[in-house]
């Protein structure tokens, strides 16, 4: 049975076989986180947040500013897979009152500051993606990203990149096709719009127009 709560990308895990055991307040911070993270995927906002604000409240009674402090991040993470902006302040204020190094990496490493990001801190799956980065070498950020497992993991390395160096369409496809294999509406339109602007500003008019009709199409 899984049974107990980690963090995936500085978030939530289930790791089976465990016979460790966790406070019920932790057990239903996961629930909720687990809700959260599909509901938002899935483009459903007004659903999601109540779930992320239980999480916090579990957390918060349980005094775990540690793990108070990465829920935050994974929200951003999130914001991150989809393209969106996110307001740090909530991170900034709980990692002044308990810093952590793993915490501040992964931040840095979201906030796109990587010659800040402590790699030893840092989640290994981003350990080669990140030097990618440092060296700004799109040539070899699309495979590398392509070869990223996990594909949430995947999405956030695709929109860390996206949003701080030039990029082409074989990313975007990635990303893509990497929200439609999981069902996530969220990453999925976000993706496909940025693909459509992609294809306008490179003078590509039949793709974009083709991208426009597919959104049409995907409304219904």
């Amino acid at each position: 049975m899984k049974k107990y709560l980690i963090l995936v990308l500085m978030v939530f895990i289930c790791a089976c076989g465990s016979r460790q055991q966790f406070p019920d307040w932790k057990e239903t911070a996961f629930r909720n986180f687990e809700n959260y993270k599909k509901n938002f995927l899935n483009d459903r906002e007004g659903v999601s947040e109540p779930h992320f604000v239980k999480v916090k409240q579990a957390l918060s009674d349980g005094n775990d500013l540690n793990l108070l402090a990465k829920i935050y991040l994974t929200k951003y993470a999130l914001h991150t897979a989809v393209l969106e902006d996110f307001d740090d302040s909530e991170f900034v204020r709980i990692n002044k009152l308990e810093p952590g190094k793993s915490n501040i990496a992964y931040f840095n490493f979201l906030k796109g500051n990587f010659t800040a990001v402590e790699d030893n801190f840092l989640p290994s799956i981003y350990s080669s993606f990140v030097k990618i980065a440092r060296n700004k070498d799109t040539t070899k950020a699309f495979a590398e990203v392509n070869s990223i497992d996990d594909p949430l993991s995947r999405l956030i390395a695709c929109g860390i990149w996206i949003k701080h160096f030039s990029y082409d369409e074989n990313i975007l496809q990635l990303a893509i096709n990497t929200s439609a294999e999981n069902g996530w509406k969220r990453p999925l339109w976000a993706y496909l719009i940025k693909l459509q602007k992609y294809y306008l500003d490179h003078g590509e008019t039949a793709k974009a127009q083709n991208i426009n009709k597919r959104l049409d199409v995907l409304k219904n």
